[in-house]
């Protein structure tokens, strides 16, 4: 008797207990929900730290606006030594100490200062929507990656269950051929089988690989950290109506609709140099020389009334007016690709609904005519390529209905985050 089914019997336990200790360890350790790994990549990303940066500089930003508004105060000092030639010594002393405190209270600049701080409120924002939007890129990179991993996990277990089912049929074959039931070519094709399908789990090795390397750069967590899959589809999926009325909440839409508000406002502060300016100033001195020593203050209106500037205040106005239209713009392309985007990946997770029930039902079909094969061949009736073909039509329908089942729950999560549902919002709940 020949020692390759013995071989190939113990390559095969091998595999096995190899599966069932990576799944005994992976058990002991603490498995990742979505959600969990979706917390560590926010704790890991630049990106989103980043942004957060952002809506802090467009705070303050804001309030240096505001501090327009106030009153500015400030001191000043010096000391003046000069020649003593001068013919009145009582109006112009050798020695001048001098020390002042001043204020300043703008009190019309044309509307400028609020329509900047209206500007600069709906840059705060965008800059906070642009952190939201940070927030939904991040989950849809870790939900693509989470089922990654899964499924190229769960092809290295279908494979070796695959290798599993050919060395039974090896092993079968190998008892007909001692018996002179079959020939020793149809072992052979049982063989080139498998090791093609040894050939597929190295590539499966290479692609799980490189997908935990990109699991550990997002989470920060070690590569081998074991995943679960909690996510449920729906029984039914909501109308396409109840999706693309959340294009409105969009952090990207909601974005481009501040700064087109940031844009018109700053038409208004460009057309508002056109008109005067009325400051008061007052100054408290604390020490002075000369004929004016005992003066101990003054207040000062001022008004500036500007009457040529070259043509500079029109062509910040037509500027002001051109990057108004150029926000309008960029947010009606925003709202468009937002309606888009859902209606492409609702339309998407109808098909893979439809894709998944009818490839459970081959699969179902599939498993019964190997079955059918399989006995049919024990009693003559079919051949052995018929059932090496039954095998191989119901092995690769479970390998493709796994792969769907994850394909349509990353689909349906990249729908639920296009209509802002996931992730959870900012304060921790869902919106």
């Amino acid at each position: 008797m020949s020692r390759r089914p013995l071989v190939s019997g113990v390559l095969a336990l091998g595999l096995l207990i190899a599966c069932l200790s990576s799944s005994a360890a992976e058990s002991d350790a603490v498995a990742l929900t979505l959600d969990d790994y979706f917390v560590h990549a926010l704790q890991q990303s630049e990106v989103v730290a980043s942004q957060s940066q952002l809506i802090v500089q467009a705070e303050e930003q804001y309030r240096q606006a505001n501090a327009a508004l106030y009153p500015t105060v400030s001191a000043a000092a010096s000391y003046l030594w000069q020649d003593s030639g001068a013919v009145n010594q009582t109006t112009n002393p050798t020695r001048q100490p001098f020390a002042r405190l001043t204020a300043t209270q703008p009190l019309f600049r044309g509307f400028r200062e609020f329509a900047a701080l209206r500007q600069t409120k709906a840059l705060v924002g965008a800059q906070d929507d642009d952190y939201r939007q940070a927030r939904v890129q991040l989950f849809k990179d870790v939900a693509q990656n989470f089922y990654d991993v899964l499924s190229f996990e769960k092809d290295l277990k279908n494979l070796a269950e695959q290798i599993e089912q050919y060395q039974q049929r090896e092993v079968e074959l190998q008892e007909r051929v001692r018996i002179g039931r079959s020939r020793i070519g149809e072992v052979l094709t049982v063989q080139a089988t498998i090791s093609t399908l040894r050939a597929q789990v190295e590539q499966t090795r290479t692609q799980l690989s490189t997908t935990r390397d990109v699991f550990a750069f997002l989470s920060g967590l070690p590569r081998t950290t074991p995943l679960r899959d909690t996510e449920l589809l729906p029984a039914a999926l909501a109308a396409l109506d109840d999706y693309l009325v959340r294009v409105a909440v969009r952090p990207d839409v909601r974005a481009a609709q501040q700064r087109q508000t940031a844009a018109q406002e700053n038409i208004t502060v460009a057309r508002g140099a056109f008109l005067p300016s009325i400051d008061l100033n007052a100054n408290r001195y604390l020490e002075r020389a000369g004929s004016l020593e005992n003066v101990d203050w003054d207040v000062q209106l001022a008004l500036t009334v500007p009457l040529y500037t070259g043509g500079s205040l029109q062509s910040q106005v037509r500027a002001a007016q051109s990057q108004s239209t150029q926000a309008e713009l960029a947010t009606t392309r925003a709202r468009r690709l937002a309606d888009q985007e859902i209606r492409s990946f609702y339309q998407t997770v109808v098909l893979d609904r439809a894709r998944l029930d009818a490839i459970e039902k081959a699969t179902e079909t599939a498993q019964r005519n190997y079955e059918t094969q399989r006995r049919d061949y024990r009693i003559g009736l079919v051949t052995n390529l018929d059932v090496l073909q039954a095998l191989s039509t119901y092995l690769d329908n479970q390998q493709a209905l796994d792969r769907v089942r994850y394909n349509v729950k990353l689909n349906y999560l990249r729908l639920q985050a296009a209509a802002v549902r996931r992730p959870a919002s900012v304060e921790g709940s869902q919106p």
